[in-house]
């Protein structure tokens, strides 16, 4: 973690308006969570996830909390991705609706939250009992929030060698959504390593 907090906040907060893909997401910024406490996700990339699925990654929450948990899906509910050029690791693509960070140097820093502006009508929701845990895996081409599609030529660096992902989950319910055990906190994982970006590419291609 250590070298993705050498990540500069500026292109964190503008990857947060040219990332967003859902139609109903506000073109600006929060509201803000502070991330849980008690509640940890996990991600790993899968080169295949199946039989002619493609990349995807294998996810994991583990709820040590004390009680139930539900969370509205997608979960993750963003992505964002990273490009190590020399020492340093730079932002290069976010998607996603939800879990943007506010401060890339604060690992434990508040989060922008997608609230919807208008109850969801057909919310499905990840529950997680009290001191379980939660495992699945999601093909990149079956989930935008997760789908790598950089497409910003001003995003590119010269001297890529290594990419790494941060998945993150920051959801607050419209007030008229009603839905008990609601997780009102943001999630993060650690920095998922990447192939490198042909690769992968060709890898989509392929599928």
């Amino acid at each position: 973690m250590t070298r993705l907090l050498r990540i500069a906040m500026l292109p964190l907060l503008f990857s947060w308006n040219i990332g967003t893909i859902a139609a109903d997401t506000p073109r600006r910024p929060g509201p803000y969570v502070l991330p849980c406490s008690g509640v940890r996700l996990t991600a790993s990339y899968m080169a295949e996830v199946g039989a002619g699925a493609g990349p995807g990654f294998s996810f994991h929450i583990a709820n040590n909390a004390g009680k139930d948990i539900r969370m509205e899906q997608p979960v993750p509910s963003s992505a964002h991705w990273y490009a190590r050029t020399g020492i340093r690791w730079m932002w290069r693509a976010s998607a996603g609706r939800g879990g943007a960070l506010v401060d890339a140097l604060r690992e434990k820093g508040p989060m922008f939250a997608y609230q919807p502006v208008a109850p969801p009508e057909h919310a499905e929701y990840l529950k997680v009992p009290a001191h379980g845990s939660e495992d699945w895996v999601v093909p990149m081409r079956d989930d935008p929030a997760i789908a790598y599609r950089p497409s910003c030529p001003r995003c590119n660096y010269p001297g890529e060698t290594e990419y790494q992902a941060v998945f993150a989950y920051a959801y607050l319910p419209n007030p008229e959504e009603h839905a008990t055990d609601l997780l009102r906190c943001g999630l993060r994982s650690a920095p998922v390593p990447m192939p490198p970006v042909a690769l992968h590419a060709a890898s989509l291609e392929t599928h």
